[in-house]
């Protein structure tokens, strides 16, 4: 396996009320979003609810330069795809890896916020285990880039 040099450092938890500002400001402004389905992208979609995803990610070089999506959903749904986009440009795809697979864990409650690779403002999500109807949401997103790294 290739040495990944990816910063490894204490995490900062994030207070309730930081947490929910970042998620609204995802889901209201969002930057990478587009307006029209394409349906040529990477499709992923919720066995519980309405949300759905079509992401487009572009690599040069083994390097995410640009991504887009198409998506309805909640807003723990989209701000994750927001946050996951924001927390993955300009990193290769072993990079990547290591990211959406410390959030996988992080989401899912089976590493202590300590041992993750650090994850951004991925790690407003770190309590969404607590609320299992959303768990989904924020884990779709997960599904779609392993998609995209192993497709």
């Amino acid at each position: 396996m290739k040495h990944l040099k990816m910063e490894v450092i204490l995490l900062k938890s994030f207070n309730n009320q930081e947490k929910q500002q970042i998620i609204f400001n995802a889901y209201s402004n969002p930057k990478y979003k587009l307006d029209i389905k394409k349906n040529i992208g990477i499709s992923e979609h919720s066995t519980v609810c309405v949300d759905e995803i079509e992401l487009y990610l572009k690599f040069e070089n083994d390097r995410l330069i640009d991504a887009k999506y198409y998506a309805t959903g909640c807003a723990i749904f989209i701000s994750s795809i927001e946050i996951m986009i924001e927390e993955t440009l300009n990193k290769t795809k072993d990079q990547i890896n290591l990211i959406i697979e410390n959030y996988f864990k992080l989401i899912n409650q089976k590493e202590n916020l300590e041992t993750c690779v650090n994850l951004g403002k991925l790690e407003v999500f770190e309590n969404i285990k607590v609320h299992l109807n959303r768990l989904e949401c924020a884990s779709i997103i997960y599904r779609a880039y392993k998609k995209g790294l192993n497709g």
